[in-house]
């Protein structure tokens, strides 16, 4: 019986370590990987060219403001970028950026509040302590006299 080389054992313990890895890494955001819900579908769907509808996740309501994450169409953007979308009345806002985790996304600001979003791995307490609400586990909110 032929026995392996250091070499095989060497390219077999890096390929489990990857495999673990990559295991290990889940999404930014897993939110996009839910299936889209109707509550997840914008009622404004103009004015949006490159975002993927089909990719867009409600996250929170708040004083008749609806906040959603969505991804842009394949091919735009740069490769980790996820949208921030604030729909108002008549007109959305939107905001996209790339994701990473540890690091805050892309962030709206109006006369009325900061929106921020989130990655699933975040530390929020440091936003709790600078008045940021926490609708939802993925949005940071904060009125916007309330900070910098």
């Amino acid at each position: 019986m032929r026995r392996p080389t250091s070499r095989v054992l060497l390219l077999a313990a890096w390929s489990s370590a990857v495999l673990a890895l990559t295991a290990c890494a889940g999404p930014v955001l897993g939110v996009l990987d839910e299936e889209q819900a109707q509550q997840d579908v914008l009622t404004i769907q103009t004015d949006l060219d490159g975002i993927d509808l089909a990719s867009t996740r409600f996250l929170a309501e708040r004083d008749g403001v609806e906040y959603f994450a969505a991804t842009p169409l394949d091919g735009t953007g740069a490769q980790g970028t996820v949208c921030l979308l604030v729909e108002e009345g008549i007109g959305v806002g939107l905001e996209c950026t790339p994701l990473v985790r540890g690091a805050a996304g892309a962030t709206i600001r109006d006369s009325r509040v900061t929106a921020v979003l989130l990655p699933d791995e975040f530390d929020r307490d440091a936003l709790t302590a600078d008045g940021f609400e926490l609708p939802h586990p993925n949005l940071a909110l904060r009125p916007a006299d309330a900070g910098a």
